[in-house]
């Protein structure tokens, strides 16, 4: 009698198995290493400390989270509360890879949040306006730590456009336990926090980072999230576990690699472009060829897509 032989089930992903491409001027899968910021960082991050605290934003749980493998955690912005078109293409993108998809919507009311947002989330927390991106991610790493501990996480802001590229074999492929698409010297040594992986959230990991996902209290100024959280968030977390990033510049050609090699870094696999390539940073990049592969990628372009 033959065998029947049954199919295999895919292998689950790795680093190995997830190629980057090569861009010029970056390099691939970096190993973090800290490096000393300049006395300007350091003023800005000490009087950040001392002057600039405020209390933590009020939050609320609309759905809650449930225990899973994996979680995407979308930061959504919406002081009208309303989404864009761009919302719609990242959250669309995120479920139909299969993602479980957690959105922290900001609003200036709870009652603001879009009903909409049940159509894409999974889970869906209201944050308020102030605090900024890093008191969202404090929020979601919180109520995942709690609630589906030991899942792996991708964290992910609402200034950029896409994924242009599936999400999930970086998830399941992350090399390090803290993991960015890119790495900067920028400033110093870091990883750029408009997205990237923890793997195994749980209440001890999150003890090991509450030097930057502050447990009371937040900033209202994007130049101290990112003197006082984003530049340390590597530092931290390099004391406790591993840390590195798929595409690093180093600062000889490059300095911002999300502005200098936008074209370059989607075609070599990377799922994502800022939106202020098409607003204030338009500066870095003829706009017309971003639009031109935001078309390629079907992504619709709108006026209210682009950040001022």
């Amino acid at each position: 009698m033959n065998a029947v032989l049954e199919p295999l089930a895919p292998a689950p992903a790795t680093s190995a198995s997830l190629p980057l491409g090569e861009v010029a001027g970056l390099q691939t899968w970096w190993d973090y290493r800290p490096s000393e910021p300049d006395l300007r960082i350091r003023f800005k991050r000490v009087a950040a400390r001392l002057f600039h605290e405020r209390p933590r934003p009020a939050a609320a749980p609309i759905k809650p989270v449930d225990p899973q493998e994996r979680w995407v955690a979308y930061f959504t912005f919406l002081p009208r509360g309303v989404l864009s078109d761009a919302h719609r293409f990242t959250l669309g993108r995120l479920r139909d890879e299969g993602c479980r998809v957690l959105v922290i919507c900001a609003t200036p009311e709870v009652s603001m949040v879009p009903e909409e947002l049940r159509r894409y989330a999974d889970a869906l927390y209201w944050k308020a306006l102030e605090g900024y991106d890093f008191s969202a991610y404090t929020l979601a790493l919180e109520v995942i730590a709690e609630r589906s501990p030991a899942a792996d996480v991708l964290i992910l802001n609402d200034s950029m456009f896409g994924p242009f590229h599936p999400v999930l074999p970086y998830l399941r492929g992350a090399r390090w336990d803290l993991m960015g698409f890119t790495g900067s010297a920028l400033n110093e040594n870091h990883l750029q926090s408009y997205g990237f992986i923890l793997r195994s959230v749980h209440a001890a990991r999150l003890a090991q980072l509450r030097d930057v996902f502050f447990a009371n209290k937040a900033f209202d100024r994007a130049d101290q999230v990112i003197c006082a959280q984003e530049l340390l968030l590597a530092r931290r977390a390099s004391r406790h576990m591993t840390v590195g990033a798929c595409w690093y510049s180093d600062g000889a050609t490059v300095d911002d690699p999300c502005l200098r090699r936008p074209i370059e870094l989607v075609g070599a696999g990377f799922p994502f472009m800022k939106k202020s390539l098409l607003g204030k940073m338009a500066r870095f990049q003829d706009p017309e060829r971003v639009r031109a592969l935001l078309c390629a990628q079907g992504h619709p372009v709108q006026r209210q897509d682009a950040q001022p």
